[in-house]
């Protein structure tokens, strides 16, 4: 099941609890919190985001996160250092911004994050492909 934070969750009181309602249990298939999807009229920022979707964190203080309202390529990684109360963060948004993400998780250490196949409307497919560029070779 996935879980949940909002931006003060995160950046404020990472260690309290995750974004949750009761209501959710009232079910026996996964619910989701609401979303929209961005339009990508302007880069996103962190207080743009109220809802984060949590891909990993670790006890010690690494926290990676996705935007989930709005919807939008954008991912946010904390690293909380406890006992001098510092935070550095890292955010990461576009096209490429999920492989960048598995780079910088590699070089922390953390886990294989978990993927799943979602759909992806044609006129966003510009936000998970890698532009290829159609070059006239002349003889």
């Amino acid at each position: 099941m996935p879980f949940f934070k909002t931006t003060k969750n995160i950046l404020t009181t990472p260690w309290e609890d995750e974004l949750w309602d009761d209501n959710w249990m009232d079910s026996d298939k996964v619910v989701l919190p609401p979303n929209s999807n961005w339009d990508y009229h302007r880069e996103l920022q962190i207080e743009d985001v109220s809802i984060w979707e949590v891909l990993y964190q670790q006890g010690g203080g690494i926290g990676i996160y996705a935007a989930w309202d709005p919807y939008a390529e954008f991912y946010l990684i904390t690293q909380h250092n406890f006992s001098i109360r510092t935070n550095a963060i890292e955010t990461y948004y576009g096209p490429d911004a999920q492989k960048l993400v598995e780079k910088r998780a590699k070089e922390l250490k953390v886990p294989p994050l978990t993927k799943y196949k979602i759909w992806v409307e044609p006129e966003d497919m510009w936000l998970y492909e890698n532009p290829t560029t159609n070059a006239l070779i002349l003889p």
